[in-house]
């Protein structure tokens, strides 16, 4: 599937060398760009397809499901009864943590907000009845005679319904140019919020990498730990025969069973940080933290050549892709578009009105009014309100172009920073296998030369915490590469088609 981008040249082959090399390179692999994600951000209407008409959205402009993060991300429903790959629970996440359903709220609230600018370009229609019940009651002091010669006095009452109704039909015909800036407005921060609910959205994603990566590093050290268990309780064997024979003392068994009772410490603990690792995976995708997910084994590392693509390419890519840019730049469009509208504010306003109203007393129409009209409203002195909003508003557009520079600035750092840590990380595993290569074989030499009697047990010991340090490096630098990259990707903008290649 090819998707384009806006602003985009098409056969941009150095950006897509760069991607095609960073893909090659991480063990969570990016897919070149346009993402499906940068398409829905250049056009939100596009986000969730068009939606329906209802009694409360009649305009059919509020999302109602969130757009994928990456091409292949599947629809929201149980939690699949087979074993989890990393991008399964990318997936559940996605439709289960409650950070991607907060945003996506906010979402559907800035679309209603643009409903609510556009109403202004629509007449309103205003509809008023009224009916009242009224008494009057007359006091008389002096009398009077009556038509029989009668003498009247003391007083009279009046009761009756005054109804009334008002129909009123009032439009604005034009106002400056304020209507169009307050929808301008209102879409620019639908597009801010879209990006937003991106960014929470891959943010979500790289929790769910790193507490994934943690478990499947705990898991790594529970192996180690064994194998250090293992050739513990070996050592303490050679050192108890030897003593047995009468050529090893007795503080040689005891340092081997005091090696082996730390190695089996190391291995208790070991297992309590994989429970405690599970449950923040499984609070990471959106379940509660006894749930029990059966996983994929994880994939394997990458190798070859590494981090051969420029800096500068990817702070660039990171420029076009980053949600968090995308919605620094829609803030200031937004602030644009208020600073008309604080403009609109100063400018004359013409306005068309009609009504007809209809009153009655009891049953009996009395009235019945019917009026039609034009009205030019010129502002001419507000105490400098107006002058004074528009300044406001001006300085709340420097302040969020300062704050889309600054964001731009913090996400070329952040990627330099993570490129140089995937460089470190990338080092320090070579150099861990060469350590666990060499550890490995002194541990076996060391073990083997006091079995013969031609070295010392405090030899053997030596060689055996270096070989279970050398162990837990590796599992360490082995976690620091996988982490290193998905911050990467996610320092770029392109973590959900990352996961999209785990699929």
């Amino acid at each position: 599937m090819s998707l384009k981008i806006p602003g985009l040249p098409p056969g941009n082959n150095n950006h897509s060398q760069r991607m095609n090399k960073l893909r090659k390179s991480l063990p969570i692999p990016m897919k070149s760009p346009p993402t499906l994600l940068a398409l829905f951000l250049a056009t939100p209407a596009l986000a969730a397809g068009v939606a329906p008409a209802s009694h409360d959205d009649p305009r059919g402009i509020i999302p109602i499901t969130p757009p994928p993060v990456s091409v292949r991300q599947t629809a929201c429903g149980e939690v699949p009864a087979r074993p989890l790959s990393l991008a399964d629970l990318a997936d559940i996440a996605l439709c289960r943590n409650p950070q991607t359903a907060a945003s996506w709220a906010s979402v559907r609230a800035a679309a209603a907000q643009i409903g609510i600018a556009r109403s202004a370009e629509l007449p309103g229609v205003n509809l008023n009845i009224g009916p009242t019940l009224g008494s009057s009651k007359s006091f008389r002091t002096t009398g009077f005679i009556d038509a029989n010669g009668n003498l009247v006095s003391g007083s009279s009452v009046l009761t009756q319904v005054n109804s009334s109704a008002r129909l009123a039909v009032n439009y604005l015909i034009f106002d400056g140019g304020g209507r169009r800036a307050q929808i301008d407005a209102a879409t620019a921060q639908q597009r801010a919020a879209l990006a937003s609910y991106a960014d929470a959205a891959q943010g979500v994603i790289l929790n769910v990498v790193t507490a994934y990566n943690s478990l499947a590093a705990n898991r790594a050290n529970e192996t180690a730990n064994l194998a250090n268990v293992a050739f513990a309780s070996q050592s303490r064997d050679l050192a108890a025969a030897r003593k047995n024979a009468g050529v090893a003392t007795a503080a040689d068994q005891l340092q081997g069973e005091t090696s082996l009772a730390q190695a089996e410490l190391t291995l208790i603990q070991t297992r309590g940080a994989i429970a405690t690792a599970a449950a923040q995976l499984a609070v990471a995708v959106g379940l509660p933290p006894t749930r029990s997910l059966d996983l994929a084994p994880p994939p394997p590392l990458a190798s070859g050549d590494l981090l051969k693509l420029g800096a500068d390419g990817l702070i660039a890519d990171a420029e076009r892709l980053r949600p968090d840019i995308i919605a620094a730049k829609a803030n200031v469009d937004a602030a644009a578009a208020n600073v008309r509208v604080a403009q609109s504010a100063g400018r004359p306003s013409f306005n068309m009105q009609a009504s007809n109203s209809v009153s009655a007393i009891d049953t009996t129409i009395d009235r019945n009014v019917v009026s039609a009209g034009l009205s030019l409203s010129v502002p001419l002195f507000s105490g400098w309100n107006t002058r004074y909003n528009i300044a406001s508003a001006r300085a709340q557009l420097d302040q969020q172009q300062a704050l889309a520079e600054q964001t731009r600035q913090q996400a070329g750092l952040a990627v330099y920073s993570n490129f140089i840590a995937l460089d470190n990380a990338l080092s320090s595993l070579a150099t861990a296998r060469v350590l666990i290569r060499s550890a490995t074989q002194s541990a076996d030499l060391a073990q083997g030369r006091y079995k013969a009697g031609a070295g010392t047990y405090a030899d053997l010991l030596n060689a055996q915490s270096a070989l279970a340090n050398g162990r837990q490096q590796l599992v360490q630098s082995e976690f620091n590469v996988r982490t290193a990259n998905a911050q990467l990707a996610r320092a770029v903008g392109g973590i959900g088609e990352a996961i999209d290649e785990q699929r």
